[in-house]
């Protein structure tokens, strides 16, 4: 990445998370209004419950924020890759093109592809993401869940590992880079 290439300060959600929480205050502070309507003590809810709306307004605000900023980052994201058509890219270059940070650019493909909107998969050689092709992936039977690199050099300390440590993907001999989800193997 160019050093004095401006990228995007915002990062990737992916998720509407916030909601949640803003759903959670929301609730209380209704059942705080109950609570005082009716003259229920319970643990002090009706006099300070109703203050929750509060923050459960500042939350729904910077969620819908983090929505759009998504929205846009999946919408830059996905122009850049249709230009480039049935080609190979760089992450980086996919990067400086859209002007996201990498680690973000990685997980919007990643939603992109789960949604079907492109197919890609990462060439097992070089990691360069290869647009317009599919990956076929096939989930190890070794594999549970992640795995840290630590973890994985106790548990196979021959280091050889005939699947994915991230996403569980099988993986033929001499790959250096997962052809579903581009983790370099070490």
């Amino acid at each position: 990445m160019s050093k004095d290439r401006y990228y995007s300060k915002k990062d990737y959600k992916g998720d509407y998370s916030a909601f949640g929480s803003a759903t959670i205050f929301i609730f209380i502070g209704v059942l705080s209004l109950v609570f005082r309507h009716y003259n229920i003590e319970f643990i002090g809810l009706a006099s300070w419950g109703y203050w929750l709306f509060i923050p459960a307004f500042f939350t729904i605000v910077g969620a819908i924020g983090h929505l759009d900023s998504d929205r846009r980052m999946r919408n830059n994201v996905l122009l850049a890759v249709q230009n480039r058509g049935d080609s190979s890219v760089k992450l980086e270059t996919l990067a400086e093109e859209t002007g996201i940070k990498s680690k973000n650019v990685l997980r919007v493909l990643v939603d992109l592809r789960n949604d079907s909107k492109i197919k890609y998969r990462y060439n097992t050689e070089s990691g360069a993401i290869m647009l317009g092709e599919t990956v076929n992936y096939e989930k190890s039977p070794e594999f549970t869940e992640p795995i840290s690199q630590k973890q994985l050099e106790v548990i196979y300390p021959s280091g050889e590992v005939n699947f994915c440590p991230y996403c569980g993907h099988k993986a033929s001999v001499g790959m250096q880079f997962c052809e579903s989800c581009g983790s370099k193997f070490s």
